[in-house]
């Protein structure tokens, strides 16, 4: 009964993680894509990128209060989104360059570490799957501690470590929202 109540409660909402993937997939797209803008336009978008993933954030963990056990992680991951996103916007332009190299690598931590905990407390995924979406985690883990500890000495390299975390990052989301979508029609 748990398990139906849980699954009935964060599968109504399972257009909000297929945004916040979409978001991530963009911004790690651009990254790739534009090494030619300046990053202070990157930290930009991302600062502003982090205010809509955490908006969404918050509205899928409060959403999921009475299903989900895990709720409170997802209300705090959005709350530093919020913090983060307001924080950065506040700065002057080098900071914020300087400073979205060590935020985008914590807060990718934080969202993989928050996303290993739904991935297995719902075991929403076939064994094939979650590997698959354990494996697009670690990938995620393993970039944002390597421009944690080596931003400045990663260079332009950064550009693409950036883009392959959130790209990494992005598909899990999506991943999500539509095994959660196939799950609410199955329920339904």
């Amino acid at each position: 009964m748990l398990r139906n109540s849980f699954l009935e409660g964060i599968t109504r909402y399972w257009w909000l993680p297929l945004i916040t993937g979409l978001v991530c997939i963009a911004l790690g797209i651009w990254a790739i894509c534009a090494p030619a803008q300046s990053l202070p336009v990157l930290a930009m978008a991302f600062a502003i990128g982090l205010l809509a993933v955490g908006f969404f954030d918050a509205i899928w963990g409060f959403s999921t209060v009475k299903h989900n056990p895990g709720w409170g992680w997802d209300i705090c991951l959005a709350v530093i989104d919020i913090i983060a996103g307001i924080w950065m916007l506040t700065m002057t332009p080098a900071e914020m360059t300087l400073t979205f190299l060590y935020i985008i690598g914590i807060w990718l931590i934080f969202a993989a570490f928050n996303a290993v905990g739904l991935l297995f407390s719902a075991s929403l995924f076939s064994t094939g799957a979650t590997i698959l979406a354990t494996l697009l985690l670690i990938g995620t883990l393993f970039f944002s501690f390597w421009l944690i500890f080596n931003p400045i000495g990663l260079g332009l390299m950064a550009w693409i470590w950036i883009g392959v975390a959130l790209l990494c990052y992005g598909t899990y989301r999506i991943a999500l929202a539509f095994k959660l979508k196939n799950f609410r029609n199955r329920l339904s």
